[in-house]
């Protein structure tokens, strides 16, 4: 199968502004390229680039329970990775017309599993360099609050299933005005700095960060003891955020209103 890289984008309804809040502004220009060669060279299933996508989540997860700089840094492109395949994957299934509830549902329980274990393994490498029980507390609690941000989407599509229209089709970008689009990058700005991606890396810069230079104060302990803590309460209070949006607008809002 020999596509353009226009037709793999709206076949895998993917428009360059459209995927989620995470890497927005590069994952969704990086996978149909991805997706482009592996559906012209490869005979990989959907299904099997889930897998590799989850075993490479599970990866990242246990480099950032590591003490080590170095590993915690590769755990961070290792989720860099397993992120841009968990695009692929959904892309390829609907470039070769092999979508189903099952490779769907194979597909969403991979991102259950690996994001809070991700953030969890976070605590626990923070645990394990500074022998702080109250570390693996503000992981639960960040953990949870991931959880729940998650539910606060999922729940909603499960109130509306079978209603028509929940999924975004594919639009060509909205013209906006100067002013319209520096204010949908603000507040995409604004989602991005409290997220999971922002919340890794920053745990990666912060091990580098405590194997050169010594916390100077006293409490967190560590550099990623003070990026824990910080967004123990960040994501159950983005939850609630989230939940408080989609219930009072009684939808939640077209990816294409961002930018």
């Amino acid at each position: 199968m020999d596509l353009t890289l226009e037709e793999v984008k709206r076949a895998a309804k993917r428009e360059d502004f459209r995927a989620g809040v995470q890497m927005r502004l590069l994952m969704p220009r990086l996978s149909v390229r991805v997706t482009r060669w592996v559906v012209t060279h490869t005979r990989l299933a959907p299904n099997q680039i889930t897998l590799v996508s989850f075993l490479v989540g599970l990866g990242a997860a246990a480099s950032f329970a590591s003490v080590s700089p170095l590993v915690v840094v590769a755990g961070l492109l290792a989720y860099h990775l397993h992120v841009l395949l968990d695009y692929v994957d959904g892309e390829v299934a609907r470039c070769r017309g092999e979508t189903s509830v099952r490779g769907a549902y194979f597909d969403l329980i991979t991102d259950r599993v690996t994001f809070p274990l991700l953030v969890f393994s976070a605590g626990l490498g923070v645990y394990r360099q500074t022998g702080a029980p109250a570390h693996l507390i503000a992981a639960f609690v960040a953990t949870f609050g991931l959880f729940l941000d998650k539910e606060a989407v999922d729940c909603w599509y499960r109130a509306n299933a079978g209603a028509p229209e929940i999924e975004d089709r594919y639009v060509a970008a909205p013209s906006r005005s100067a002013w319209g689009r520096w204010r949908g990058r603000l507040a995409l700005l604004a989602v991005m700095v409290r997220g999971l991606t922002a919340f890794l890396t920053y745990t990666a810069v912060a091990a580098v960060l405590d194997a050169a230079i010594s916390f100077p104060l006293a409490g967190p302990g560590s550099w990623r003891a003070l990026v824990l803590w910080a967004f123990a309460p960040l994501m159950p209070i983005g939850a609630v955020g989230r939940f408080l949006y989609v219930f009072r607008r009684g939808a939640i809002p077209r990816r294409q209103q961002l930018l």
